[in-house]
């Protein structure tokens, strides 16, 4: 299915999706792309040979490969089950790929209810940046059977420069959920430390200096302190509101394992906090701002 002659469907066309969907379309794959209320990147799509759809049944019916880079499981599943999804549309037997950051419970029911039609389901989240989906050099875990992950490795191969197999379904999620709960804790252990230095009158400079000198520097490290160093909080461009929900499902899969996850929970009411504020699309390294502004300063 997943193969050179596939018919691919994309859906979910943000920062990262517009630039995966482009080098599937230039390594030559049939596109059908559905938008939802950006035009720009569903232009730039068509001029270079896409079909434009307006429902997930009727993307369905056209393609062998549905790719999905979706905020959320509950939109994941609306595309799924709902009253125009896939499996209204679907007319043949299709590969599902889900690349967004999902719940591992929810990729699971998907992927048994798909097999019990006949059909297939990996769960592909990414790592890197939108720049990386524009060059095609992602980081992909891929979760499901190894005969799925080998039949879709051409196609995941035009998106990504380090693609893993993980796992059964389902593994490439847990894994993402595991990643996003470090970086979203660490997220707000660096905001914690930046408003303790201006509190206690330490030079922001000075902290980064003598931090970065040490084992605690990173590119994280560095995209986020750009942010209270020199205002620019676009070197580390993903929104709060997207981290508050990775590391609340991070925090629900630990409960479900029986995982304590005191850290995650306690940056995750933090950030809740700042998002009911009004700021959740601002970028992470906002989180130095805003979290002087949530202590009273």
């Amino acid at each position: 299915m997943a193969n050179e002659l596939s018919r691919v469907g994309f859906i979910g066309l943000g920062a990262m999706g517009v630039g995966m969907a482009a080098n599937v379309s230039k390594a030559g794959y049939p596109l059908v792309v559905m938008g939802n209320t950006r035009r720009e990147p569903v232009e730039r799509l068509v001029a270079m040979g896409a079909t434009e759809v307006a429902t997930p049944a009727e993307l369905v019916a056209q393609v062998d490969v549905v790719i999905l880079c979706v905020t959320t499981s509950s939109v994941v599943e609306e595309i799924v089950y709902g009253d125009n999804g896939l499996l209204k549309g679907m007319q043949h037997p299709f590969m599902l790929i889900d690349c967004g950051t999902s719940e591992p419970e929810s990729t699971l029911k998907i992927g048994a209810e798909l097999e019990s039609r006949g059909c297939s389901m990996l769960d592909v989240p990414l790592g890197r940046s939108a720049a990386a989906a524009e060059s095609g050099t992602l980081n992909m875990m891929a979760g499901g059977s190894k005969a799925h992950f080998e039949e879709a490795t051409p196609l995941l191969k035009t998106m990504s420069e380090n693609l893993f197999h993980v796992g059964d379904l389902g593994v490439g999620h847990k894994l993402k959920l595991i990643n996003n709960g470090f970086s979203m804790s660490v997220a707000c252990l660096i905001a914690e430390a930046v408003n303790t230095a201006e509190k206690s009158g330490v030079d922001l400079k000075l902290l980064y200096d003598v931090m970065a000198a040490g084992p605690n520097r990173s590119d994280f490290f560095d995209w986020f302190m750009a942010g209270p160093l020199t205002g620019d909080e676009t070197k580390l461009q993903f929104s709060l509101a997207n981290g508050n929900k990775d590391i609340g499902y991070f925090n629900s899969m630990a409960k479900a394992y029986g995982a304590s996850g005191l850290l995650p929970t306690q940056a995750q009411g933090m950030m809740q906090k700042i998002v009911d504020a009004g700021h959740g699309d601002d970028f992470i390294p906002s989180l130095a701002r805003h979290w002087k502004e949530q202590d009273g300063a």
